[in-house]
């Protein structure tokens, strides 16, 4: 288990920090894998293609055509969502139906929407989770990615406000829920529903290879509860790792 170097609450907002080792990485170096290439997916779809493949000459060009447009490139700021996803599933009881590498239209773009869009589901109850994620090396206290015009602070605040963007975010999330998460969903959105939209459980993570320093949590993210109705929550986590955040990538596929 990580290390919990600080933590505190105001309102409905909580947030915590805590220390990751290598050895507790390199558990979780398969997963951290699978959520920033989505390795499953790009072999079943692979295969689809194989499977269509009817003449020698075809299976050729295919071999060739895969060989080229493989690609496990992957930047460090993607392995920092792919690990904020693996530890929230771990040890914060919340499930993400999709990899959202399959919106991707441009492999080294990042999505518009917010990084983080699944369901709680802790005992009191399933809720929808909208959040964001940023990495940052930056030495300052809280990094300019929580703090800036387009940083994490704003963005949690317009998943507070604007309802265009959550009814967005829903559709997205219906739209790929499977059999397995139906009913999480579906008790999740009649709480949202139920509540006038108040049920929704806001998660920010800041991924840091720096020491750990409560002031990474702006004086504006511990407010933030005090905008959300009960039952909505508003939660920061900031999780700092033992390597450089150039170095993130070697946990893939380690």
């Amino acid at each position: 288990m990580p290390t919990e170097v600080f933590a505190g609450s105001r309102a409905n907002s909580t947030w915590t920090g805590t220390i990751w080792t290598e050895d507790e990485m390199m558990v979780m170096s398969s997963d951290i894998t699978e959520r920033s290439l989505d390795l499953a997916f790009e072999s079943d779809v692979a295969e689809k293609l194989r499977d269509l493949a009817m003449t020698g000459a075809e299976t050729q060009w295919l071999t060739e055509f895969l060989e080229g447009a493989v690609s496990h490139e992957v930047l460090p700021w993607q392995v920092g969502e792919a690990i904020a996803e693996v530890i929230l599933e771990k040890d914060y009881q919340i499930i993400f139906p999709s990899n959202a590498r399959r919106d991707e239209r441009n492999p080294r773009a990042s999505l518009a929407g917010a990084d983080l869009v699944g369901i709680s589901v802790r005992p009191g109850g399933c809720q929808l989770v909208f959040g964001e994620v940023k990495s940052s090396s930056d030495a300052k206290s809280p990094p300019s990615v929580v703090t800036g015009k387009s940083g994490m602070n704003q963005q949690l605040e317009r998943l507070i406000s604007d309802d265009t963007l959550r009814f967005a975010l829903i559709k997205w999330l219906y739209a790929r829920i499977c059999e397995e998460t139906s009913s999480s969903f579906d008790e999740a959105l009649a709480a949202f529903v139920s509540t006038s939209g108040t049920s929704v459980r806001l998660v920010g993570v800041l991924v840091r290879d720096t020491s750990p320093n409560e002031a990474d949590v702006s004086n504006r993210d511990r407010t933030l509860g005090a905008k959300v109705s009960t039952p909505g929550s508003v939660e920061f986590h900031a999780m700092y790792m033992p390597r450089p955040m150039a170095e993130w990538v070697e946990w893939v596929a380690a």
